[in-house]
């Protein structure tokens, strides 16, 4: 059987008299002697399933994913917060899109799929690009400026809001402070606050007396989740060891904003 270049391997199960699943790799011709699968690439034989390394075809990595639809109560919008993975492995990620959102589960240490009572779970996260969404809990406003006190200090009437998040031990996941004077300006990454008085790690635009001023939350920090009447998420994973997914479960809820 011979493919063109871009088309998808899929597998037909005589047995079940169905196509039953797609494969990541694109020979140029396959064939079966005996019990031994072979397949042509370039020009070149290849034997398969003759090692323990998965997931590696012709000399490069592929990796495997499966997508899947969560549709709960299809006439609601929807809070995606999370996925649980019944699995083997800790080295899946995941990208996630609604009608309305999308976002991700990432490889990062803090933003990946982590050991929780048996399972591998994540939050899923919004993408960066979506920060500036006034639509959304994670801005907060904050009020005019009232002064610049010292350097890289910004003074308001009002003390700061319990929930600005501020720098971590490891320099990231601070939120940041924004100005609108006519546009809307970044400041800087948050590195401290004390009762009225902000102080950025540096400041990319320096905000005026009188400019309103509010914090973006850190998008990646945030597990606001993504909103949606439905959405589509992809599991991928990038080992090349034996991996077995048994079951994946998306923590979902009624989105009241």
């Amino acid at each position: 059987m011979g493919l063109q270049s871009g088309e998808r391997t899929i597998t037909f199960d005589e047995v079940y008299n169905a196509w039953t699943s797609f494969h990541s790799y694109e020979p140029e011709w396959m064939e079966r002697l005996g019990t031994n699968f072979y397949t042509f690439k370039n020009g070149e034989l290849y034997i398969h399933d003759e090692n323990e390394t998965r997931t590696n075809f012709y000399g490069s990595s592929n990796g495997c994913s499966v997508t899947y639809s969560s549709n709960k109560n299809p006439s609601d919008v929807k809070a995606f917060k999370s996925i649980s993975l019944e699995s083997n492995s800790s080295n899946w990620y995941a990208t996630v899109n609604s009608e309305l959102e999308s976002g991700n589960i990432g490889t990062t240490s803090n933003l990946k799929f982590k050991d929780k009572e048996g399972f591998k779970y994540g939050y899923i996260r919004r993408h960066v690009s979506n920060k500036l969404d006034f639509n959304k809990l994670s801005i907060v406003g904050i009020g005019n400026l009232q002064s610049v006190p010292g350097t890289n200090q910004y003074q308001f009437t009002k003390n700061i809001p319990n929930q600005v998040s501020f720098n971590g031990a490891d320099g990231i996941g601070g939120d940041e402070l924004f100005f609108n004077d006519g546009t809307t300006k970044l400041v800087g990454v948050i590195n401290s606050f004390q009762d009225n008085v902000i102080t950025t790690v540096s400041t990319t635009n320096l905000p005026q007396a009188d400019d309103f001023c509010f914090v973006v939350k850190n998008a990646e920090s945030e597990s606001f989740g993504v909103r949606g009447y439905s959405s589509t998420i992809k599991l991928i994973n990038d080992s090349t060891s034996f991996v077995e997914l048994f079951a994946a479960n998306t923590e979902v809820f009624k989105s009241y904003m």
